[in-house]
């Protein structure tokens, strides 16, 4: 699983908090709630102050102010903001502990903010106090589910962990052998399905728990096992608020985009609510430029130009620069191709995969070849007969490179899997494979995985385990490796699972 994506997509999903006791959960909190849940988090500050003034022992003011203030941070990356955050957060955790002892309530709130500080931390790259936060989460949870095994909110974040864990990048493993978390794919999802399968009636206190839960279930079948129909199944219904819900607008178009679908998620990026009462996330405006990217629209270069200027955070300003530049190479603008290609050096941070893979670029000084960047960008972005259009009368001795001509094809093989012609798509990717298995690029790797993808499809398991084990061997191929990994391990485990 992409790491950046999970880091972008989790603590947006801190939707959790229902009447717990009735007396305890008001007017105040549940307006706090629901404004969170909106990221209408400029709200929510006054009200939980008032809350705090007036209900000084109510556990749940102290759990919405935490969980205001990770949110905002996880969105603006602000480096100061994240400093203060862990004094803030550990004096809540303990008014938490002192206000909600000898409830099942006490530890699942401490671990689900101890969970969402983690993957903050993650993202600004504190491995290390990550690591240490979400395992004591963990280990609140699993002691909190002996103790209450009926309180199903407990088995969200237990089978988050389970399931992430279960296909981590190498990379990122020893934070999992370290820490002694228990991992399995297939356990993680038996468990998170325990609430988010529940039958339970609107009114019931750990309803919108459920939500959460099914949130979480729809990332995982995402972002984890890959499968595209059921994910899709579950966030469509959960985000059917998109037009009043930021965050849902958010859900929805990211998932639109994965599944090369930019017409759909521009229209909802486009049309996503704003003004002052939510929060300014720009990351909207990253997204709205790649989609107009893919599709070649002449106003791309707006959007990211937006992004770039106006986000003051860490992650995807070096993947938007080389965008930007992308849109003026081919529009034939060299000079301004060249400008915004070499301020990547300068600008953002190397977390996410899209931006080590932009700072590789630059490094290695390549310049795309434009035939088959339009190419990559219309089939990215789900425009199909375009993008076979751009290759249909080429093949790879029209390429003098010979990652030029690894990459046509792979985009042939790509274009003829979106298109349902698995024959020819599995020729071209064989092909990819074979010129593309010594060169630091990642066709070969991410090749292999859609040969796999295609035969686990037809129902062929065996030769698909072959060509997902197969692609964890293609270790000269350095881009995108993260996710390409835990996606050929997710497939794995799918198999193993069958």
């Amino acid at each position: 699983m992409k790491l950046s994506k999970i880091t972008i997509l989790i603590p947006l999903y801190i939707l959790n908090i229902t009447s717990i006791a009735k007396t305890e959960f008001n007017s105040n909190t549940n307006t706090a709630f629901e404004h969170i849940y909106k990221l209408k988090l400029n709200k929510v500050e006054n009200l939980i102050e008032s809350e705090i003034k007036n209900n000084h022992t109510n556990a749940f003011a102290y759990y919405l102010k935490s969980l205001n203030d990770i949110i905002k941070v996880f969105i603006n990356e602000d480096e100061k903001s994240y400093k203060n955050l862990q004094s803030n957060i550990n004096k809540n955790i303990k008014l938490i502990d002192k206000f909600s002892k000898q409830t099942a309530y006490c530890k699942f709130l401490k671990a689900q903010l101890l969970f969402y500080y983690g993957i903050t931390e993650f993202k600004f790259e504190d491995y290390f106090s990550a690591g240490m936060d979400i395992r004591e989460a963990y280990i609140l949870l699993k002691e909190n589910n002996k103790k209450y095994p009926e309180f199903l909110p407990n088995n969200t974040i237990l089978g988050v962990v389970q399931s992430f864990g279960g296909t981590i990048p190498g990379t990122y493993k020893w934070i999992v052998s370290l820490f002694g978390i228990n991992t399995s794919v297939t356990q993680g999802m038996l468990c998170l399905k325990k609430i988010s399968d529940a039958k339970l009636d609107s009114d019931n206190e750990w309803y919108k728990f459920k939500l959460e839960a099914k949130i979480f279930e729809g990332g995982l079948y995402n972002f984890v096992l890959h499968d595209e129909k059921k994910a899709w199944e579950i966030l469509n219904k959960c985000t059917e608020d998109w037009k009043t819900n930021l965050f849902s607008s958010y859900l929805r178009s990211s998932f639109l985009i994965k599944i090369n679908n930019c017409d759909k998620a521009i229209e909802i990026l486009e049309n996503r609510p704003s003004g002052n009462e939510f929060v300014d996330l720009k990351f909207c405006d990253y997204l709205l430029g790649v989609c107009k990217l893919n599709r070649l629209d002449n106003d791309a270069n707006i959007y990211l130009n937006e992004f770039i200027t106006n986000f003051k955070g860490r992650n995807y300003l070096k993947s938007a620069l080389q965008k930007l530049s992308w849109h003026y190479l081919i529009k034939g603008d060299y000079d301004k191709y060249k400008f915004y290609n070499s301020k990547i050096n300068s600008i953002g941070y190397q977390f996410t995969d899209e931006d080590k893979q932009a700072q590789k670029t630059v490094n290695s000084k390549y310049i795309p070849n434009i035939t088959l960047l339009r190419a990559r960008l219309l089939c990215d972005g789900g425009f199909f007969e375009r993008a076979y259009n751009e290759l249909e009368h080429k093949s790879s001795k029209n390429f003098s490179q010979i990652r030029d001509k690894v990459e046509f094809n792979y985009r042939m093989g790509k274009i003829f899997q979106k298109t349902d012609n698995a024959n020819s798509s599995i020729k071209y990717y064989k092909i990819a494979m074979s010129e593309g298995k010594n060169l630091p690029h990642y066709f070969a790797m991410a090749a292999s995985i859609e040969i796999a993808s295609i035969f686990e499809h037809q129902g062929n398991l065996k030769d698909a385990e072959i060509y997902y084990r197969k692609a964890l061997t293609f270790t000269k191929n350095k881009e995108y490796e993260a996710s390409l990994e835990q996606k050929a391990k997710a497939g794995i485990a799918r198999i193993e699972k069958k």
